[in-house]
């Protein structure tokens, strides 16, 4: 089991342009805005006025100042990302952030696992690694929607939230019990590179497959729908997500509320999601899916540590 020692988000440095807005810096036609807004229910995209360096180290430092015991020690810090195009790999900016926030000495690296998955993806692939370790780990995200090209998508708009969870970092009221990865090897090609008819099928089929990794997980983790008291899903496809709950038939918290004003953040929807989730929460078990392009599917199970009622899980903001 992972503690979960904290959350960061800067919501008072993230500004919401209405789509209305979005036709020069993200090329989006009037008919797109229609239907993001009227199918979809978009009605906002949330951007970050710093470049790429000051939204991460803005991000990185407010987490840090909130915990400033783990700068003494060893740890890791790893950067998640969708682009690979977005940094350059002969540059050492991860470094420099690092250590301008105080923890130039721990081991960084950078990530770009399956697209918006690669946060909750990386925890799995990493998590047998940092326990054995018994250091903190600090998972940072966050993205520049910097070209029209890349910057929407045909069922939401790309946004800039840059978000941190520390993990590993001492006993927690939360932690992470457990997760799991599939990959659905037929979207492995381009999808506009075949047949319109094979496109169809593949994404007519991607509802269900999607519903079906529910209960994969649900199975591999010896529980049932009724034992998860939320659902932390990525900020995508809003229709579909509604219909999941309902297959599923779960009646507890399933959290889209940011999705309308915020719209899809990169790897970074799951955090900062979760961290608005948990000043309310009530509950015990909560489950955290993300999906990304290739097509790849991701999961983390967040449990309260019941035994040990001991240091809350906080969420650190810029006053």
């Amino acid at each position: 089991m992972l503690p979960l020692n904290d959350l960061c988000w800067l919501p008072e440095r993230i500004f919401l342009r209405p789509l209305s807005t979005l036709e020069l810096s993200h090329n989006l036609k009037e008919g797109e805005r229609k239907v993001l807004e009227r199918y979809y229910s978009l009605s906002a995209v949330g951007m970050f006025s710093g470049d790429h360096t000051v939204m991460l180290q803005e991000t990185l430092s407010t987490l840090l100042i909130a915990n400033l015991n783990v700068t003494k020690e060893q740890g890791y810090l790893v950067y998640a990302k969708t682009q690979t195009h977005n940094t350059f790999f002969d540059a050492r900016w991860l470094d420099e952030i690092a250590s301008s926030c105080g923890i130039g000495h721990w081991e960084k690296l950078t990530v770009s696992l399956n697209h918006c998955a690669s946060a909750l993806s990386a925890i799995h692939l990493l998590k047998n690694r940092v326990m054995k370790s018994q250091q903190p780990m600090i998972l940072i995200t966050g993205e520049k929607a910097f070209h029209s090209d890349i910057n929407k998508l045909d069922n939401s708009v790309m946004a800039e939230i840059p978000a941190a969870m520390l993990l590993n970092a001492g006993r927690s009221q939360w932690q992470i019990k457990n997760t799991a990865v599939r990959h659905l090897s037929s979207f492995y090609n381009n999808h506009r590179e075949i047949t319109p008819s094979r496109r169809r099928e593949l994404f007519s089929s991607l509802e269900q497959d999607y519903y079906d990794f529910y209960l994969y997980v649900l199975d591999r983790f010896n529980l049932t729908i009724d034992h998860i008291d939320a659902i932390v899903p990525g900020n995508i496809d809003f229709p579909m997500l509604n219909r999941i709950a309902d297959k599923l038939k779960f009646k507890g918290d399933f959290f889209t509320e940011h999705i309308s004003r915020y719209g899809h953040a990169y790897c970074s929807d799951i955090l900062f999601n979760l961290s608005s989730l948990l000043k309310r929460f009530e509950g015990k078990r909560i489950l955290c899916v993300a999906m990304g392009m290739g097509i790849t599917m991701s999961c983390i199970l967040i449990e309260k540590n019941e035994i040990n009622e001991v240091n809350h899980v906080t969420n650190s903001v810029i006053r």
